[in-house]
């Protein structure tokens, strides 16, 4: 039997040499080549899963760490430099790399009747693609993160690009200078914390190394604040924050339906990956010092992205705003750095890419049958596809937070806590700030349930509506050719319903693995919040004494 440590380099590294297979196999022809791309994934999942499921019950550490030299230098004359191929999961990553295993099999799934044009090519972008996820939630040396973090925008650069839309290239270049313009910030701002964090006599490039260094030894405020507004720059365009936001609504309605899945499922969530990982336990007093204008930045990117969700015709483009609006609500939570809120965040981030992903994979499937996703076209069609609608409310019951459901655990927890942090917690000077962005957060959770109610209210239920002539998926009237969810179809997106499930009934068994790690990581960054709050309040004290 294979170590953890071996089986999660296998895992990392297996969706890459899948694709090296389907451009050896790409004369064979298409089924040939779909064939080996669900392989590929299934076993990626199946190695995934072990990993995941295996993962220790109290969260504690990290596990199947591996450690291979991969550019050590230590020259005569000069600096000794260690970059190491470094993997392991711990509590952040682990459910992340998981549901990156998980939703590559959906998108291979959604997309098997879609791509005729080059698919040995197409399915080779997406193993690419979950190879570059794999490795950003397992790498435990910095430059090998950066390295993965920027080949993410490879594979989905030419997946818009080849097989999007009609405003294909432009939503491809868009989304590449976008992102590649924060990664060049995000660079320095690396450099800059390796140059500080590594002990006398060398550069280190391994995270928990500089993470402890750097918690003995912090870098003045000042550096601070750069090197945290560097980082931002990647990570918030990644996530993406507002108003870094404008890329994603192109990028989504352009994209094919499996890069859209992915999109939003996975690659959105780097952005907070990377806040958690480094500009939080690296640079707790710029956290700090920061924390209030994210606050506002992200409730109101939720408010922003929930009103112009409302008024959107397209239902890619509803779907894709409502992004904004609830990574808006991870990033609240996270920011507001209360142990409730961060465990509702990171857990949040999870049920996005289920429930979000699992939409945009429904939305694919109609525009395969209808070809159009214009609102105006289509209602009513709950009679004619009713297993397509099961699954369409079950996930936006999921997306508006519904008891029972994973969207309700996620949301309960970050809101708690940004309350607690709001009203019990703020320093004085900054409570009433505080309170303002806690109710108005909650107004995002009755926006999304107007906006997605209101969709599946139109477009599933009333008087049947069908596009005719050209908008029917079989070129005739559409009556009696468009035909349920297919076995291929239902599998894949029963395995993320029964997460959507789990979640909902059974969020511990998820957060108690997330929450010693979550801890450790935002301890510093907290601390100096209190520090903040008491030395605020010893001076409105003495302010009132006087």
């Amino acid at each position: 039997m294979l170590s953890p440590e071996n089986l999660l380099i296998a895992a990392v590294l297996l969706p890459l040499l899948g694709a090296v297979a389907l451009w050896v196999a790409a004369p064979a022809g298409r089924d040939v080549v779909r064939w080996i791309a669900l392989g590929v994934t299934l076993a990626t999942l199946a190695l995934a899963a072990v990993l995941v499921f295996r993962f220790p019950a109290d969260g504690v550490g990290e596990y199947a760490s591996s450690s291979r030299p991969w550019l050590a230098l230590s020259p005569e004359l000069g600096t000794a430099v260690d970059v190491r191929f470094s993997l392991a999961l711990d509590g952040l990553g682990v459910w992340l790399f998981g549901l990156s295993a998980l939703l590559m099999v959906t998108c291979v799934l959604v997309s098997w009747r879609a791509i005729e044009d080059r698919p040995s090519l197409f399915y080779g972008m997406l193993l690419l693609l979950e190879f570059g996820c794999l490795g950003v939630f397992t790498a435990r040396d910095i430059l090998l993160f950066y390295v993965f973090f920027e080949f993410t925008l490879i594979p989905l650069f030419f997946l818009i690009g080849i097989w999007g839309s009609e405003e294909r290239r432009y939503a491809a270049a868009k989304f590449f200078l976008f992102t590649l313009a924060g990664s060049v910030l995000t660079f320095l701002g690396i450099l800059a914390i390796v140059l500080y964090g590594s002990p006398d006599g060398g550069l280190t490039f391994s995270i928990p190394t500089l993470t402890e260094e750097l918690a003995r030894n912090p870098i003045p405020l000042a550096w601070q604040l750069a090197i945290f507004i560097a980082l931002f720059a990647g990570f918030a365009i990644k996530v993406p924050l507002f108003p870094l936001h404008t890329w994603l609504p192109l990028a989504h309605t352009q994209a094919p339906t499996a890069g859209s899945v992915f999109l939003a499922g996975l690659l959105l969530k780097i952005g907070i990956y990377g806040f958690l990982r480094f500009s939080i336990p690296m640079l707790p007093d710029a956290t700090a010092l920061c924390m209030p204008w994210l606050l506002w930045l992200s409730v109101i990117g939720i408010v922003y992205g929930a009103l112009v969700a409302l008024a959107q015709r397209d239902i890619k483009r509803l779907i894709a705003y409502s992004s904004v609006s609830h990574l808006g609500f991870c990033m609240l939570g996270v920011f507001a750095l209360n142990s409730l809120s961060v465990q509702g965040g990171a857990l949040q981030m999870v049920n996005h890419g289920l429930s979000t992903g699992g939409l945009f994979a429904i939305v694919g499937m109609l525009y395969e049958r209808y070809h159009t996703r214009e609102i105006s076209h289509l209602g009513g069609i709950a009679r004619r596809l009713p297993l397509l609608s099961f699954f369409m409310l079950l996930f936006t019951l999921s997306s508006i937070g519904l008891p029972g459901l994973n969207g309700f655990a996620g949301e309960f927890l970050l809101l708690l806590g940004t309350f607690q942090r709001a009203f019990a917690q703020a320093p004085p000077a900054l409570a009433l700030q505080y309170q303002i962005v806690a109710v108005a957060a909650v107004s995002g959770v009755v926006l999304g349930a107007w906006y997605m109610l209101w969709l599946v209210q139109r477009v599933f239920f009333g008087p049947l509506k069908e596009p005719h002539g050209d908008h029917a998926s079989n070129g005739h009237n559409g009556d009696h050719e468009v035909r349920d969810l297919s076995i291929r179809e239902v599998l894949s997106l029963a395995p993320l319903a029964v997460f959507v499930l789990w979640i909902g009934l059974q969020p511990q068994f998820f957060l108690a693995r997330m929450q010693p790690t979550l801890q450790q990581l935002t301890a510093e960054a907290t601390a100096v919040v209190a520090e903040q709050g008491s030395q605020s309040a010893e001076s409105a004290e003495l302010a009132r004494g006087e």
